[in-house]
């Protein structure tokens, strides 16, 4: 029983007390009666399911243009908006700097690696009977809109950080006797075509891993310690730490404290304000943490790519959707995908405690 219903069972009572103490005067009792059934009458209207879909595409709207989701795959990673159904990224392995000119001019080749990235399809949307959304009572969709919103644009960052716990082989190390290292590895060539130049690794394991002051230090050292194509210093530093919500009270003490203690003294934190925290909330290990060197343009350990905002798909009583299970909806398409890129700019900590 709804609302309604009660006024209007108020109002026979009120009309029936009315009726009896004035039994020769009923005009009050009938008017009240018949302006509560106004009331009944209005509220009893069928909503039109056309309009009710229209409603769902204004409240997607404004939570997509509100949504507060931190942007870290488009921000940490390379990102390109592009419809196309292929598309390839040079992969800088080369270096760059100038020589002496000495008569000819010297060129590196551009697509000296590549990755092809292929845009997958995504789809999230919700239905009801058109009966249930016409009667009386139904009040709307609830907080569905938002939540379609939220998880798409949450999607690449999602795409990104199942790449990155599965740590698959790479791409770029396709045909030559690198290929079945993956991301993360202990052995990563300086240069790809001169494996002689010697390796680094940005896959740190075993005990003694865990989030600790001593080492943040180690994992600024190793990004400094990486070398470019030509054998000299890459000049990586350490910019930003990807951490799972579990450890991001451990990395705010780490980073944004003034004092920290050592040898049981307290001390300047001279770590503060050195390197970004950013919370991942869709990795899944609560121990793993990752840090980044995003330093040097044209370096990526990722690369992103969508179409923008996402197709919208109005199913209403016209529609095969409500022909062949009489029910209205609405469906939101996304094409997006992401590939792992260089490993140089980021290492992965087990998080393991000594």
């Amino acid at each position: 029983m709804n609302i309604v219903h009660i006024l209007f069972l108020l109002a026979l009572l009120a009309s029936a007390v009315l009726a009896l103490r004035n039994p020769r005067e009923p005009l009050g009792a009938i008017r009240l009666l018949r302006d509560v059934r106004g009331i009944v009458d209005y509220n009893l209207v069928s909503r039109d399911a056309q309009r009710a879909l229209e409603e769902f595409s204004e409240a997607f709207a404004m939570a997509l243009a509100q949504a507060p989701t931190e942007q870290w795959a488009k921000e940490l990673g390379f990102y390109f908006s592009s419809r196309a159904l292929k598309t390839t990224y040079p992969i800088p392995f080369g270096a760059a700097g100038y020589a002496e000119f000495k008569g000819d001019m010297k060129y590196r080749t551009l697509l000296e690696k590549s990755l092809t990235l292929k845009p997958k399809t995504w789809q999230d949307g919700v239905s009801e009977l058109a009966s249930v959304v016409e009667a009386p009572d139904f009040i709307g969709w609830g907080t569905e809109p938002q939540r379609i919103a939220l998880a798409g644009d949450a999607l690449l960052n999602e795409i990104v950080a199942t790449l990155l716990e599965a740590n698959g082989t790479l791409g770029i190390y396709e045909d030559t006797a690198l290929s079945a290292y993956t991301f993360f590895d202990d052995a990563h060539p300086f240069n790809l075509f001169d494996t002689g130049l010697g390796t680094f690794d940005n896959d740190i394991t075993g005990s003694g891993t865990n989030s600790t002051t001593a080492n943040l230090v180690l994992a600024k050292q190793r990004f400094r310690e990486i070398k470019a194509a030509n054998g000299k210093p890459l000049g990586l530093k350490m910019t930003h730490v990807m951490v799972p919500p579990a450890l991001e009270e451990t990395w705010r003490d780490l980073l944004e404290r003034d004092l920290i203690v050592e040898s049981s003294a307290a001390v300047d934190n001279r770590h503060k304000g050195t390197v970004k925290i950013v919370v991942n909330d869709q990795l899944t290990d609560d121990n793993q943490w990752y840090p980044l060197a995003l330093n040097k343009p044209g370096l990526f350990p990722w690369v992103v790519q969508d179409e923008g905002g996402p197709e919208e798909i109005r199913s209403d009583k016209d529609s095969p959707l409500y022909k062949s299970q009489l029910k209205v909806g609405v469906a939101y398409v996304k094409r997006a995908n992401a590939a792992l890129a260089l490993p140089h700019c980021i290492q992965r900590w087990a998080g393991t405690a000594p």
